[in-house]
């Protein structure tokens, strides 16, 4: 019986990585698509002459900048999250298991969230919806943040082209506040026989429970420059590849490049990346410059990844054998 049951948990994990493969292949198929669309009309010698006369040096140095920025701050917001919620938690700790969601983010970003979740499982002793409740918790700051950061950069930069999505960044802050209201000051105060009161009190969703305002704040003013660093990075490509934008416009435009960037749909941002900086940024650059540009950042987004697939060993390892075991504890006790 215990033979059958693991023939039956290996062809589940087979079924689950075609499946995990053919999402991958969409993704990518979906990006190439978009890709080939933002490249309409661009010359491709005018392309290779932009990238032929960047600045490499300069290129390079910001985009690392930029990444190692992300990688740090963003290990240290969810180790401080971690440790509000659930149990202290270092950014040494957190460290090798981020470089595995970093590198998982090119193949499949449902599966790099997977791995913070595995953390949480074998680490911390979590369940697995108590730990996928906690990285929505921290999904909802960073939307509130670019809602924000869009708002202010619409009031200070009126030409920016973000201007266009008002309504829709308005929409998406109010609806935040709506849940931030609920969950600190109106979940409480239901009645028992309430539906929403039954969805306050889901145990999967402690972390939205017990969060504090302050512990939103927090985290709000850790991301925070985060996202700014990636601005000034952004500058820096630009100006390596000799396409003069002003600063102020540069960091308008942030929230949404980020925003795309981290979207799940897409691996990398591939294809979005391409479509934003052609249209967003028309108006001060030639088609041919900014595509060059674009294709420039998704190559070195995808290649500073793949190395921290070398730091995936650890936590996966730590993850396996902690699954194993307690598949093992679970199968001796219903046959005990």
């Amino acid at each position: 019986m215990a033979r059958g049951i693991v023939i039956g948990g290996r062809r589940k994990i087979r079924r689950h990585l075609r499946k995990t493969v053919l999402q991958s292949l969409v993704a990518y198929a979906i990006a190439a698509a978009i890709v080939w669309y933002a490249a309409r009309g661009v010359s491709w010698s005018q392309v290779a002459a932009a990238a032929s006369h960047a600045t490499l040096w300069l290129f390079v140095t910001v985009s690392l900048g930029g990444f190692l920025c992300w990688f740090i701050g963003e290990t240290i917001v969810f180790s401080r999250l971690f440790s509000y919620f659930h149990a202290p938690t270092t950014a040494l700790e957190l460290l090798p298991t981020m470089a595995a969601v970093y590198f998982l983010q090119i193949i499949n970003s449902h599966i790099a969230s997977g791995a913070l979740a595995l953390f949480l499982r074998t680490r911390k002793r979590l369940p697995w919806l108590t730990a996928g409740g906690t990285l929505m918790y921290q999904a909802g700051v960073d939307v509130m943040l670019l809602a924000i950061l869009s708002l202010v950069a619409i009031a200070l930069v009126p030409t920016s082209p973000i201007r266009l999505g008002l309504n829709y960044v308005a929409g998406v802050f109010g609806v935040g506040c709506l849940i931030a209201a609920f969950w600190l000051f109106w979940g409480p105060r239901l009645r028992s026989g309430n539906w929403l009161r039954w969805l306050y009190e889901r145990p999967s969703l402690v972390s939205f429970r017990t969060g504090r305002l302050s512990y939103f704040i927090k985290l709000l003013a850790l991301k925070f420059p985060i996202v700014l660093g990636a601005g000034f990075a952004l500058y820096g490509q630009f100006v390596s590849f000799h396409i003069r934008i002003p600063l102020v416009q540069v960091l308008a435009l942030t929230p949404l490049i980020v925003a795309i960037g981290n979207a799940p749909l897409l691996p990398g941002g591939i294809g979005t990346t391409q479509l934003v900086f052609t249209i967003g940024f028309s108006s001060f650059a030639s088609k041919d410059d900014l595509f060059a540009l674009s294709l420039a950042v998704s190559a070195f987004n995808l290649l500073a990844r793949i190395p921290m697939g070398l730091a995936m060993g650890t936590p996966l390892a730590k993850g396996t054998v902690g699954g194993k075991r307690e598949f093992t504890m679970k199968h001796k006790a219903s046959q005990a």
